[in-house]
């Protein structure tokens, strides 16, 4: 298994950089100063409104949900922007809402799981990571986050934790099958109350400045939006990096190559 995750990954792709034209980015071109942010909007493709995430700076990471209306649409503009893309993987929820059609569900076998990662997959092109949609039923499952990150190591994705429980075991599976992960920081706006946005944001700065980088959610909501196109700009003001997410990794997740059909 290790030896075939290490075959397979990009970091080792012959079509790649090699490996030591990586190490000699990451020690010269590839050198941060002040802390980095990476924000990730989640939930794009349920609605055609959806589309103004992409008028944000292509910094930031869009996660777009599977079998949706909008989702391979926007995520085939976002790719066309030399954007980073993610899967936004749907998993069942204790709450009262649905995660969307395909999900991943407590009680699923491993054949079952692991088809719905992969339909997931076909349906969003390029993408280098994966986060969970809503999955406070399945994430703290670990029998279910292995057989989710035996996929993804197999394809060279990294995997962030959305953390919608403090019971998730994704994290520490993505880790058992050396599938490159972070977690989340953050989350901009788990509410639409007023003075959410600029409460969590300041949290968001703070993390980043204590521990040198900090990972944001946040969703295509107008508020949320308006908010960003305000913001994001005054981030260079104070020496914070706004970055894709795979960049957080050492060495970095690279992108997938364009193999697929952009149709």
């Amino acid at each position: 298994m290790i030896l075939s995750y290490w075959q397979r990954t990009t970091f080792w792709s012959p079509n790649r950089l090699s490996w030591a034209a990586l190490s000699l980015a990451l020690f010269c071109g590839l050198a941060h100063a002040g802390p980095r942010l990476s924000l990730i909007i989640d939930d794009i493709g349920a609605r055609e409104a959806d589309r103004a995430a992409l008028t944000l700076p292509t910094e930031v990471t869009l996660a777009f949900l599977p079998h949706t209306p909008w989702g391979r649409e926007l995520a085939l503009q976002a790719w066309r922007q030399d954007r980073e893309l993610m899967l936004h993987l749907p998993m069942g929820t204790t709450g009262p809402k649905s995660p969307g059609p395909w999900a991943i569900e407590p009680g699923q076998d491993r054949w079952q799981v692991q088809y719905r990662v992969k339909k997931a997959l076909a349906d969003i092109p390029f993408v280098t990571g994966v986060n969970n949609h809503m999955g406070s039923a399945v994430t703290p499952d670990p029998d279910r986050m292995a057989w989710v990150m035996e996929v993804l190591s197999l394809k060279g994705l990294y995997f962030v934790d959305s953390v919608t429980t403090s019971d998730s075991r994704a994290y520490e599976q993505a880790l058992a099958w050396g599938v490159a992960t972070k977690k989340r920081d953050v989350f901009l706006d788990p509410d639409r109350a007023e003075g959410t946005l600029e409460k969590q944001w300041a949290e968001a700065l703070r993390q980043a400045g204590k521990f040198g980088e900090v990972v944001v959610i946040g969703h295509p909501y107008p508020e949320t939006l308006t908010f960003l196109e305000a913001t994001l700009p005054t981030l260079a003001e104070q020496d914070i990096q706004l970055v894709p997410l795979s960049t957080l990794f050492t060495p970095p997740v690279l992108s997938p190559l364009p193999v697929q059909s952009a149709r």
